[in-house]
């Protein structure tokens, strides 16, 4: 039916099949203008970060694939019902929220018999907690954080390296790390507050499970931080969000949501760029132990269970407590605190001293029974950074080959073999195909290059996130396959080897944590 908007494409970017339901823009359903109409102007569908004008079902789409979906099959918001209930109770979860301080008081586990709230922590769980310098009075407050060597003969311009030795001379210890006249100070006075009160607790029954926003004011922002928990009717993962403005005050602040979990002997594992990293274990002498940056996932687990928590906005966290400034040595975990260190001024560089405006955070807690599991773990934390529904409509002009209405563009490995990456090799990529469905067909269904005109090729990025060789194989699915070789990891062919293919497939090894592009000669199946 092209040109008229009576379906949308659900797409599914990660190798496996997944079943996706969640908000769709209004522009998706209602574009603004009709797709024979060239002219016609776009609104992009992220204008509006809580626009939920309609949901999505779930749906199950297939791995690195789509689905077509009738827009007479979304379900219109047109507001959902809510009470000030405390307590929300699904299949799998009890959670009782805190409407004294915010957040979540208990957090129950059906499936596993046990709790996960750590009730005697200081903090709520998914609490907001405000950080800032005991004593704001003085000229210089940052030199109680920081302080850089002054300018010197040895030191002509006053350079933290220009003078390494100058932390070991003004220790005046045998150990340096402790309380340095120079560099990052230790024990500095914090003040640590949470919300001053909670403005408003409602709690929506959506078709998909329960919405709970809370409205939190807190001291020292430009305004109140609306504070999200989302809990499904099924599957395991609870979503937290959290939206606020940040104030023009210059003096040193940072903004953390707390995340104390009731978890004995924990241990944490980090994703650095596609790989688990143990803080303190995996790490060069001399590193930073105090706080960390993550990829897509963190990990607090034991040998029994654990809590995934995947964190595709918000990369810095901190363990076990406050540490900023601590200057540690060796890393060491007492309790299963995790801190998600949303925003900060802290630093003393090239960076304004404020930074006002609107900020956003959103946590994907998974938890699961057993110990840690790498491909796991990669699992939830590439599902958290595709959570919103990515979706079009169907309608759209351009003749081009006619596909099916659900299909694999291509098969792709899965966890623990990780696909990083699948570009078009060149300015042109693979595109402009056309669904199949009855009484027509319509075209965009992905952008780039025309496929009608010939073979497009194709970089795909594999790598091994194991200790183990492996052998990744990568299947024709919409796309057929024609040929294949390796190429560098920028893309660079200057080493690259044909790979022998097996019915359209390719296989390629994979060394323990290796990372290997494949470059594909790939076009529509007719």
């Amino acid at each position: 039916m092209n040109g008229e908007f009576d379906r949308v494409l659900v797409a599914n970017p990660l190798p496996w099949e997944r079943t996706i339901s969640g908000p769709v823009s209004k522009y998706a359903v209602e574009p603004r203008g009709r797709g024979d109409d060239d002219l016609s102007a776009r609104h992009w569908q992220d204008r509006s970060f809580n626009d939920d004008t309609y949901l999505l079902p779930p749906t199950d789409v297939p791995g690195y694939g789509y689905a077509v979906v009738r827009t007479e099959d979304l379900t219109p918001n047109e507001g959902w019902p809510f009470d000030e209930r405390r307590v929300v109770e699904t299949d799998a979860y009890r959670i009782t929220f805190d409407r004294e301080r915010g957040g979540i008081a208990g957090w129950w586990d059906e499936r596993l018999g046990c709790e996960w709230a750590d009730e005697a922590s200081d903090y709520p769980l998914a609490g907001v907690v405000r950080e800032r310098l005991a004593d704001p009075s003085g000229d210089a407050p940052r030199d109680r954080l920081f302080r850089a060597p002054p300018a010197g003969e040895d030191n002509p311009d006053g350079l933290w390296n220009a003078a390494p030795d100058l932390v070991e001379a003004e220790a005046g210890a045998d150990d340096p790390w402790e309380s340095p006249t120079w560099g990052y100070q230790r024990d500095w006075h914090a003040e640590r507050y949470g919300p001053e009160r909670v403005l408003s607790h409602r709690v929506y029954r959506t078709p998909h499970g329960y919405d709970v926003r809370q409205r939190l004011a807190v001291e020292g922002l430009d305004s109140a931080v609306d504070l999200r928990v989302t809990v499904p009717h099924e599957g395991a993962e609870v979503v937290v969000e959290a939206t606020w403005e940040e104030s023009r005050d210059t003096r040193p602040a940072s903004t953390y949501l707390a995340f104390p979990f009731d978890l004995p002997e924990p241990r944490a594992h980090v994703d650095v760029g596609g790989q688990a990293m143990r803080p303190g274990a995996d790490q060069f002498p001399g590193s930073c132990r105090d706080y960390f940056t993550a990829q897509r996932w963190v990990e607090l687990s034991n040998e029994h269970r654990g809590v995934t928590v995947g964190c595709p906005l918000n990369p810095m966290v901190q363990f076990g407590g406050f540490r900023f400034g601590e200057h540690s040595r060796e890393f060491s975990l007492d309790r299963a605190l995790l801190l998600g260190w949303v925003s900060t001024n802290y630093y003393n560089t090239n960076f304004r001293a404020h930074q006002p405006g609107r900020v956003r955070a959103r946590y994907h807690l998974r938890p699961h029974e057993g110990a840690f599991d790498e491909s796991r773990a990669h699992t939830v934390g590439a599902a958290a950074e595709h959570a919103t529904p990515l979706v079009q409509p169907v309608a759209e002009s351009g003749a081009a080959p006619t596909l099916p209405e659900r299909g694999r563009v291509l098969n792709l490995p899965e966890p623990p073999v990780l696909v990083p990456f699948v570009r078009p090799s060149r300015a042109a990529g693979i595109g402009d195909a056309s669904i199949d469905g009855a009484g027509g067909t319509a075209g965009g269904v992905t952008d780039g290059a025309n496929p009608a005109a010939g073979a497009d090729e194709l970089d795909v990025g594999l790598l091994n996130a194991s200790d183990e060789p492996r052998t990744a194989t990568v299947a024709p699915g919409v796309f057929g396959v024609a040929s294949a070789r390796t190429v560098g990891q920028l893309g660079e062919d200057d080493r690259g080897r044909s790979l022998e293919m097996s019915d359209g497939a390719v296989e390629v090894e994979l060394a323990p944590r290796e990372l290997r592009v494949v470059r594909l000669s790939a076009e529509v199946s007719r």
